[in-house]
């Protein structure tokens, strides 16, 4: 059996966890601001905020940029349902859209012009087209997506704000934990605040979205290896379109800037039990 999702963690991620514990200040604090500025770096934009999930991202996203009751916002009809809850949580409307005709992205050329913003995944590691020039405002949901990149810039570095997930199942592992990227101060300084409610004096709803520490530590850690861990998921798949090509399936098709995040494969007469149960026969 091959894991669906295995975290590639080892020494560096238990000297890092450890390197926290031994200090005795877990909570949000120094290993968190590191973590923003090497992401930061890493991306190329001006700033990121990190926080506790990716949903809390997607939530505090569309709160910075004052979706609200009324609000339509557009999201692909294939996605983590995260989506359609953070819109909620503002009280917006998600709006489907259709998908792109050669593979899993959103088709952005369809959306309505009467939209008030979209969250646009780049799913399985392949960049949706048209961040760039829509007319609407643009979070970019990187979850599986980190280190992909599109005309020469990283994927979540092109719309408004760009979202990234550390989750357990994701390309960089810390567990838990979120990064909200974005070339905008005055978003970024409105996440910080939102995302933390201690200390304040005045009647502003804002949130427990805060990373711990012992995250952030293993995320720096995790950052380390990225691209190794972006190659070797290439390699793998260049493997898997080798030995698969000439059977009847539809492949999937990396682009330059792509990352093989998952290696999703098509097939127009049977469901996917079927298929893998006549697989399993010529073996």
């Amino acid at each position: 059996m091959i894991p669906h999702s295995k975290p590639l963690l080892g020494k560096a991620e238990e000297e890092a966890s450890a390197r926290v514990i031994r200090s005795g200040l877990v909570a949000q604090g120094a290993e968190c601001e590191a973590l923003e500025r090497e992401l930061s770096a890493y991306l190329s934009v001006g700033h990121v905020v990190v926080c506790s999930s990716g949903s809390a991202a997607l939530h505090l996203s569309l709160l910075a940029l004052g979706k609200r009751a009324g609000d339509r916002i557009g999201m692909p009809s294939y996605v983590c349902s995260a989506l359609q809850n953070a819109i909620r949580h503002v009280g917006a409307e998600p709006h489907l859209v259709d998908l792109a005709p050669d593979g899993f992205n959103i088709n952005l050329a369809s959306m309505p012009r009467d939209c008030d913003g979209v969250i646009v995944p780049h799913m399985f590691g392949h960049a949706a087209y048209g961040v760039a020039t829509a007319s609407f405002p643009v979070i970019e949901d990187c979850a599986k997506a980190i280190g992909a990149s599109y005309g020469g810039k990283k994927l979540g570095s092109i719309g408004l704000l760009g979202v990234f997930s550390f989750y357990a199942t994701k390309v960089l592992c810390a567990g838990e934990g979120c990064a909200i990227c974005t070339d905008d101060k005055a978003l970024a300084d409105l996440l910080r605040d939102l995302r933390d409610y201690d200390g304040r004096i005045d009647p502003i709803l804002r949130f427990n979205y805060k990373m711990t520490d012992i995250q952030a530590a293993i995320a720096r850690a995790q950052l380390q290896s990225l691209d190794t861990f972006i190659s070797v998921r290439r390699d793998l798949a260049n493997r898997y379109s080798d030995a698969l090509r000439g059977y009847p399936l539809t492949l999937p098709n990396f682009a330059e800037g792509d990352i093989a995040f998952r290696y999703v494969i098509r097939h127009d007469k049977k469901e996917a039990d079927a298929l893998i149960k006549s697989g399993a026969n010529r073996t």
